[in-house]
């Protein structure tokens, strides 16, 4: 990891040709390169028409070890480089949803565009009505 090159990605391309089963015990920082390999990946196989689906199994092990870890900046960071910020939900409980959606309210502000903004906030409203906080819900909306 850190003798490669910048651009490279044969970290991601070991990972997709291994076992994922037991990823987790490779460390925390082999998953935040392998998240950052896997946002650059995702973006280029976008502009190419190329499938993600590989991509999208890979963020699906590495998310609930980011909030386990209580990393939820790199786990939303991740979804958000994916597309897939709506599987954030099942990720939050009382313990973790105000960072979450506090986070996620704050990248809302340097969106890109007016799509990725109103991904953020919708997120963030969903979270906070699953977790009963109304008022914030409200705020949010």
């Amino acid at each position: 990891m850190v003798a490669s090159e910048d651009e490279s990605d044969d970290m991601l391309d070991y990972c997709l040709k291994g076992a994922q089963d037991d990823m987790h015990t490779w460390g925390h920082e082999y998953l935040r390169t392998l998240a950052g390999q896997i946002g650059i990946s995702y973006d280029k196989r976008v502009e190419n028409g190329q499938p993600t689906d590989d991509l999208s199994k890979l963020v699906d092990i590495i998310i609930p070890h980011f909030i386990d870890q209580n990393e939820e900046p790199e786990a939303v960071d991740l979804l958000m480089e994916t597309e897939n910020l709506s599987k954030l939900n099942k990720f939050c409980n009382e313990k973790n949803f105000d960072r979450v959606c506090r986070y996620l309210c704050a990248c809302s502000q340097y969106a890109a565009d007016t799509e990725e903004m109103s991904n953020s906030y919708h997120t963030a409203y969903t979270i906070y009505k699953t977790q009963r906080q109304y008022c914030d819900a409200l705020r949010v909306a």
